[in-house]
């Protein structure tokens, strides 16, 4: 298992074991929007910042690799969304565990959206992968998102996670139910580690709230957080990642 733990070990960081992930993997979905439109400007600003992990595509990666110091992790998402396909609600395979490792990334990513058409195909495709990704020691981040009419209740949330722990991922990306004992609750019944990939819109969605947010995430258990369009849509990235990484590790 020496492979696998120096790969846990530069996503989950520092002796408090914790992770602020970067995830720059919204161009398939959103397209080349404000924030995701200079892939290297971004990447400088949330490694400034404090970010010790990138989630993104390998175009992206390709792209930005020379930006990334051997000491953050590297997601690499296998499954992107297409979104300009009438089908673009699920997510599709679009590379596999030998990308990956001709990558050297230290783990591969793959989203499960429930409640969407093609979720069960995924799913299967997920589970496969991640038993060809354990023979090899690459962890896998599962991100398991409830359907969307429950995205934020806790009991959803604790189901989507189980599921994706019940199959074998390592790490599993979610929702924050917004309240920190029902989701001290998710966290001890999906004993792997799990980051948060947001929460409920609170007020006028400032950066208060979002700190909040991501110490409450924290006080519940949690591993870190994977802030996205909060951080690289903001007028400065490299402070809201850098206020975000102080909260993490306070």
């Amino acid at each position: 298992m020496i492979g696998k733990t120096r790969r846990m070990n530069r996503i989950l960081s520092g002796e408090k074991k914790r992770c602020l992930l970067s995830p720059l993997d919204h161009g398939g979905w959103l397209g080349p929007v404000k924030g995701l439109d200079r892939p290297r400007h971004i990447v400088q600003e949330v490694i400034a910042g404090g970010a010790n992990a990138i989630l993104a595509s390998p175009g992206f990666i390709r792209q930005t690799a020379d930006l990334i110091p051997l000491s953050a992790g590297i997601v690499l998402r296998v499954s992107l969304t297409a979104g300009l396909s009438k089908q673009g609600t699920q997510e599709t395979p679009i590379a596999s565990l030998d990308t990956a490792l001709q990558m050297d990334a230290d783990a591969v990513a793959v989203s499960v959206f429930f409640g969407r058409e093609g979720d069960i195909e995924i799913y299967r495709w997920l589970a496969g992968l991640i038993q060809t990704c354990h023979n090899y020691e690459v962890p896998v981040v599962a991100e398991m998102m409830p359907p969307e009419d429950r995205a934020y209740k806790a009991d959803a949330i604790a189901h989507a996670a189980r599921i994706g722990m019940e199959i074998g991922a390592d790490i599993i990306k979610t929702n924050y139910c917004g309240n920190v004992e029902e989701f001290r609750e998710v966290v001890a019944s999906v004993p792997v580690p799990i980051i948060v990939a947001g929460g409920p819109k609170q007020g006028n969605d400032s950066e208060e709230s979002l700190i909040t947010m991501v110490r409450d995430v924290i006080a519940a258990g949690a591993a870190g957080v994977a802030i996205g369009r909060r951080v690289w849509q903001s007028s400065n990235p490299q402070r809201i990642t850098r206020k975000i990484y102080e909260t993490l590790w306070a």
